[in-house]
C-alpha cells in the first residue's frame, strides 16, 4: 500500500509539473500570439504561418524529451509514474531555461484582446489542474504533454473559442466609431490606399493640409479596420476638420469594411500592383479591392489617382477623377525635377494656375509623385500657394522609408527597411545608383508575400541590384536564391556578393567593408512572422 506521505509527495510533484507546463506553454504561445497579432488576428493567416514553419514550431528536441515521461505515464506502475513526474520536472526546467525569446522588430503588445486570450488559457489550465487532482492524473499528464508539444496550435484553438466574444466587441467598437464620426460637424474624411506608397502619402498629405486645417491621421501603419476604429475612438475630437485615413488590405472586402465605417469624401489611390499575392491570389483581386475606396465615394467626392500607374489607367473609374503624375498626361504633374543627395526640387503644374516651385528633403521619383498627389488635394481643398510651399518644406522622411542618415565616420545610410514592393525597391536602387562617386552597398532579404510571383519579382530585383550596387549583401540563404540568380544573369562579380545568415551577420559584414566614402541601402527587413 502507498502511505499518505508518498501520496502527498506524488501530488506535490504533479502540481509542480503542471505549473512548469503552464510556464513553458506561456513562453511558447506568447510567440504564437505575437505572430497572430502581426497577422491582424486573422486565424487563417496564422494557420498558413504554422504550415509554412511546421518543421520549426514542432521542435524535435521538445517532442523527444516530453515523450519520455509520457511513455512512463502510459506504462502505469508505481515506479514509472514517480520517475515520470521527476523527469517531467527536470525536462520542463531544461526546456524553459534553453528557450530563447526571439528579438522582436515590432514589439508584442498585451492588448485587451490578448488579455482575454490569457484568461481563456487560465480557465483551461484550471480545468486541467482540477482533473489531474481528482481523476487518474497519468491520463491528464499524457494529454498535457501532447498539448505542450503542439502548443502553437492552441493559439489557433483559443482564438476560435473566443471568436464569438471578439466579434461582439468588434461590432461595438465599430459602431462607437461610426457614431463619433457623425458627431463631428463638417468633418471630411480622406481615404488613402494603394499597393505601396500609402503610408508616405498619408504623412505628406497630413503635413501639407495641416497648414490650413486641424487634421487627424491614422498613426504609423494603423491601416486595418480596428486600427482605424481605435484612432477614431481614442483621438478624434470636435475640433478636427479633416481625418486622413490610411486603408490597408490583404483580402477582398478589407477596404470596403473600412469605408463603410468612415464614409470618405475624398480618395487617393497611390498604386495597384502585385502585393500580398499570397492572400489576394491575383492582380485582378488586388485591383478590385483597391477600387473599393473609389467605389465608396459620394457623387460629389473626388478620386485622386496616380496616372503613372498602368493598372490604374486601365481601371474603369466613374467617379470625379483628378490625375496626378510626372508627365503632361496628368492634371497635376511635376517638371524640372532636380534630385541631389540633400533632397529634391521641382515645379508642380496646377490646372488654370501658375506652377509652384517646391523643395523637399525627400529622395526619389516616387516621393515626388506622392507630393504631387498631396498638392492636388491641397489645391482642391483651398490651400494657398504659400501654405502648400510651407507644407512641403515641413515634410520629413517617414521612418524606414528612404530615410537618409549620416554615420559618424562620414558614410551614408539610406534606410528603406520598411519597403516591401518591387517599384519602391527599384526607386531606392535608383537613388543608390545616383551616388556615383561613393562605394554603393546594398543589404536586402528580398520581397515577400508575392505568391506565385515571388521568384520572378525577386529575380528582377537581383538584376536591378547588379546595375546599382558595388557590393551586395543578401540576408538569408533560402529566400534570396532568386535575387542571387538575377545578380548572376548580369555577370556580377562573385567576390562582391555576400550571403548573410541573418541581419546581424549582414551588419557585421557591412561594418567590415564600410568606409567614409560608402553609401549603404537597407532595402526591406522581413517582419517577425518570417523566421
Amino acid at each position: 500500500m502507498i502511505n499518505k506521505g508518498e501520496i502527498l509527495m506524488e501530488r506535490v510533484l504533479l502540481n509542480i509539473s503542471l505549473i512548469l507546463i503552464l510556464v513553458y506553454f506561456y513562453r511558447v504561445t506568447r510567440h504564437g500570439l505575437h505572430i497572430l497579432q502581426l497577422e491582424n488576428y486573422y486565424i487563417d493567416r496564422y494557420a498558413v504561418w504554422m504550415k509554412r514553419y511546421l518543421n520549426k514550431i514542432l521542435n524535435i528536441k521538445t517532442i523527444i524529451l516530453l515523450l519520455i515521461p509520457t511513455i512512463l505515464f502510459i506504462i502505469n506502475n508505481e515506479m514509472t509514474v514517480k520517475i515520470g513526474l521527476i523527469l517531467e520536472i527536470f525536462i520542463l526546467l531544461y526546456l524553459i531555461f534553453i528557450f530563447k525569446k526571439k528579438k522582436e522588430k515590432k514589439p508584442f503588445v498585451v492588448t485587451a484582446r490578448i488579455k482575454r486570450v490569457y484568461t481563456t488559457y487560465l480557465i483551461l489550465f484550471a480545468i486541467l489542474v482540477i482533473c489531474a487532482n481528482i481523476f487518474k492524473f497519468r491520463y491528464v499528464m499524457v494529454i498535457a504533454n501532447l498539448c505542450t508539444i503542439v502548443a502553437y496550435t492552441f493559439v489557433y484553438i483559443v482564438t476560435l473559442i473566443n471568436r464569438p466574444i471578439e466579434k461582439g466587441i468588434r461590432r461595438g467598437f465599430c459602431q462607437k466609431a461610426k457614431n463619433k464620426l457623425k458627431e463631428v460637424s463638417g468633418l471630411k474624411v480622406i481615404g488613402i490606399t494603394g499597393s505601396y506608397g500609402k503610408t508616405s502619402t498619408k504623412y505628406i498629405v497630413n503635413t501639407i493640409l495641416s497648414q490650413k486645417y486641424n487634421t487627424l491621421m491614422t498613426p504609423e501603419s494603423y491601416n486595418t479596420t480596428m486600427g482605424v476604429v481605435r484612432t477614431i475612438n481614442e483621438k478624434l475630437t470636435s475640433m478636427h476638420q479633416l481625418f486622413v485615413c490610411e486603408m490597408g488590405a490583404k483580402y477582398i472586402g478589407d477596404i470596403k469594411e473600412i469605408t463603410d465605417i468612415v464614409d470618405p469624401t475624398y480618395g487617393i489611390l497611390t498604386a495597384i500592383g502585385p502585393q500580398h499575392l499570397d492572400t489576394f491570389k491575383s492582380l485582378d483581386n488586388v485591383k478590385k479591392t483597391k477600387l473599393e475606396l473609389i467605389d465608396s465615394l459620394p457623387n460629389d467626392g473626388i478620386a485622386f489617382v496616380n496616372w503613372e500607374d498602368e493598372n490604374i489607367r486601365n481601371s474603369k473609374i466613374t467617379k470625379n477623377m483628378v490625375k496626378f503624375g510626372l508627365s503632361k498626361d496628368a492634371d497635376y504633374y511635376a517638371k524640372n525635377i532636380n534630385i541631389t543627395e540633400r533632397g529634391s526640387s521641382f515645379d508642380v503644374v496646377i490646372p488654370n494656375k501658375n506652377s509652384i516651385n517646391v523643395k523637399t528633403k525627400l529622395l526619389g521619383n516616387l516621393n515626388i509623385l506622392n507630393i504631387v498627389g498631396a498638392i492636388a488635394i491641397a489645391d482642391k481643398l483651398g490651400l494657398t500657394e504659400d501654405e502648400i510651399k510651407m507644407g512641403v518644406k515641413y515634410i520629413r522622411p517617414v521612418t524606414h522609408r528612404l530615410e537618409l542618415k549620416q554615420n559618424p565616420n562620414g558614410s551614408i545610410i539610406i534606410d528603406d527597411a520598411y519597403n516591401s514592393n518591387i517599384k519602391g525597391a527599384k526607386m531606392a536602387l535608383e537613388v543608390l545608383k545616383s551616388f556615383e562617386h561613393k562605394k554603393r552597398i546594398l543589404i536586402t532579404p528580398g520581397i515577400v508575400e508575392l505568391g506565385d510571383k515571388t521568384i520572378e519579382i525577386n529575380k528582377e530585383l537581383g538584376r536591378k541590384a547588379a546595375e546599382s550596387s558595388d557590393f551586395i549583401i543578401l540576408v538569408g540563404a533560402n529566400q534570396t536564391v532568386p535575387i542571387y540568380n538575377g545578380i548572376r544573369e548580369k555577370e556580377y562579380p562573385e567576390s562582391c556578393v555576400y550571403i548573410a545568415q541573418n541581419l546581424q551577420d549582414a551588419l557585421n559584414k557591412m561594418n567590415s567593408i564600410i568606409t567614409k566614402d560608402s553609401v549603404v541601402l537597407l532595402e526591406n527587413d522581413l517582419p517577425d512572422n518570417y523566421l
